[in-house]
C-alpha cells in the first residue's frame, strides 16, 4: 500500500505544528501513548495522517476506544491478533499477538516469499513505515493464536483478510477471519471504505459508530467497529 492509496488524496505536507503533535502523542518512534481523542481536535488531520503513516500506526490507541472495547469484553478471556505495536492489548491486559508480517526477519512460505520482498520493497519506497512491534507482542499468526490461548473474545485493528482467488483486494498474508468465527466473538476496529471488500461483512454483524476512533483512514465518518457473534461450538 502506498500513502497516496492510504490516505484517498494527495500527498500531504506536514505543517508547523506537526512536531508539537508527534511529542504529544508519541512515546518512541512506532510506539503511540494512550491518549483522549480530543487531543487530535488542536491538529490539522493532514498532521494525524502523516503521524499514523510515519510510524506505522493504524488505530490510535484512545482512552475512548480502550473503555468500549473493555466494556465489549466484559471480563472474558480476551486476545489481540495483528497487535503491532501492542500499546492497546497492553492498557487492556490482555494477550497481545501478531504475525510480525512487516518485520524483516519475517519468513514467508517459499512460494510468497518473492512477493513479500516487493511488497517490503513498495512500502520503502512510498514513504509507508513498517509497525514497530511492541515487546508485549507474541510472534503468532492469528489463527494459530486463536487456537493456542483459546480466548471467548478476539480483538483485530484494521486487520486484512486473507486473500483467495475472487477476492476484490485482501493480502495472502492476511487472517481467515471465518475461522476466527467458529472458535470466539470477534471485534475488528475498520472503516467501511478500507474495509469495503472484506468478506466476513457479508457475515451477519454489528456495526457501532464511536467518537474518539481515531485512524489512518481518509475518511473519519466512516470509521466503525465490527462485532460479530461466534458461529461454531
Amino acid at each position: 500500500m502506498n500513502i497516496s492509496n492510504v490516505l484517498n488524496s494527495p500527498i500531504l505536507h506536514q505543517t508547523e505544528r506537526y512536531a508539537e503533535l508527534e511529542q504529544l502523542v508519541m512515546e518512541s518512534q512506532g510506539i503511540p501513548k494512550m491518549v483522549h481523542a480530543s487531543v487530535f481536535d488542536d491538529f490539522a488531520r493532514e498532521d494525524v495522517s502523516i503521524l499514523m503513516v510515519k510510524h506505522g500506526i493504524y488505530v490510535f490507541p484512545t482512552y475512548e476506544l480502550a473503555e468500549f472495547i473493555s466494556t465489549k469484553i466484559a471480563g472474558r478471556s480476551a486476545i489481540e491478533i495483528g497487535a503491532g505495536n501492542g500499546v492497546m492489548a497492553k492498557h487492556l491486559g490482555i494477550t497481545a499477538t501478531d504475525s510480525y508480517s512487516q518485520s524483516p526477519d519475517f519468513r514467508p512460505e517459499a512460494k510468497y516469499a518473492a512477493l513479500w520482498q516487493q511488497s517490503q520493497l513498495m512500502m520503502h519506497a512510498s514513504g509507508n513505515v513498517p509497525v514497530t512491534y511492541g515487546e508485549n507482542v507474541l510472534r503468532t499468526e492469528g489463527v494459530a493464536a486463536v487456537i493456542k490461548h483459546r480466548p471467548e473474545v478476539v480483538l483485530g485493528q484494521f486487520i486484512t483478510h486473507k486473500y483467495r482467488n475472487g477476492d476484490k483486494d485482501g493480502n495472502v498474508f492476511g487472517v481467515e477471519e471465518h475461522k476466527l468465527l467458529k472458535r470466539a466473538d470477534y471485534i475488528m476496529i475498520g472503516n467501511l471504505k478500507t474495509h469495503k471488500n472484506k468478506p466476513l461483512l457479508s457475515v451477519e454483524h454489528e456495526e457501532i459508530e464511536l467518537d474518539g476512533l481515531v485512524t489512518r483512514a481518509a475518511m473519519q465518518d466512516l470509521n466503525r467497529i465490527f462485532i460479530f457473534k461466534r458461529q461454531g461450538k
